[in-house]
């Protein structure tokens, strides 16, 4: 392991694990070598790979599973993950998701602020429908700068059923860390009313995330509308892939 002295040991150890995913050394799901073995690998004690290995969990890159090992997290997004379930508390059902397009759009002067871009700089909007046993339940809004991930296109991004994390880190390196989400309730404005079949300034819930890389660089931009007079929005944890 090249040694950076002007990192700490464990966050070079981060670096190096993360490095070795991206080289498809180890893959989604698969489990790595033991702390132990990880440490000899990289000429460190146990304790600093543990604490390096932590750090991965937090940030959803790697998972443990009790009494097996730490296992490679796939890149599915937040909203893949998370739950519809009804008000009446039985069931429960994942989202799928609808692709409806991928365009190029200028940033105006807050948003090129949050992704730290100029005023003016180009960005691709890609925007989903949310559906729930067939039923259009949101719309979500997805930005990337194009500087970051050039010569993006739909037919690569409904490839990947609209996995915005999965694309970026599979075409582009970039391994995003799901960011804070911030939740609202919002009064539906003309075009989410339409797409979702509401009336405008009807109450939906609102999730905004910036989605940050390993170097604290925001990457993402997503901003969800999501309809809640039928099911409860449970979003995902880490806990759930222990």
């Amino acid at each position: 392991m090249a040694k950076l002295s002007h990192q700490p040991l464990y966050r070079q150890v981060v670096r190096e694990v993360l490095s070795r995913i991206e080289a498809a050394e180890w893959r989604d799901d698969e489990p790595l070598p033991s702390e132990t073995e990880l440490g000899k690998n990289f000429g460190v004690s146990q304790g600093t790979v543990r604490k390096a290995l932590d750090e991965l969990v937090v940030e959803g890159v790697l998972y443990r599973r009790q009494g097996v090992g730490t296992f490679v997290a796939g890149t599915s997004d937040f909203l893949a993950r998370s739950r519809f379930t009804p008000l009446t508390g039985v069931g429960g059902e994942a989202p799928k998701f609808e692709l409806l397009g991928c365009v190029r759009i200028n940033a105006g002067e807050q948003l090129a602020e949050v992704l730290g871009q100029r005023r003016g700089a180009v960005l691709w909007q890609v925007r989903k429908l949310i559906r729930v046993a067939g039923a259009a339940v949101g719309l979500e809004e997805i930005l990337l700068p194009e500087r970051s991930f050039p010569d993006l296109d739909m037919r690569r991004v409904r490839e990947l059923k609209g996995n915005v994390p999965e694309l970026c880190w599979r075409d582009y390196g970039v391994r995003l860390k799901d960011g804070e989400v911030r939740y609202r309730a919002v009064p539906a404005a003309q075009a989410e009313a339409r797409l979702l079949q509401v009336e405008v300034g009807e109450p939906l819930l609102q999730l905004v995330r910036l989605s940050r890389d390993f170097d604290g660089r925001p990457q993402v931009w997503s901003v969800a509308w999501l309809k809640t007079e039928r099911d409860a929005f449970e979003p995902a944890t880490s806990a759930e892939q222990d």
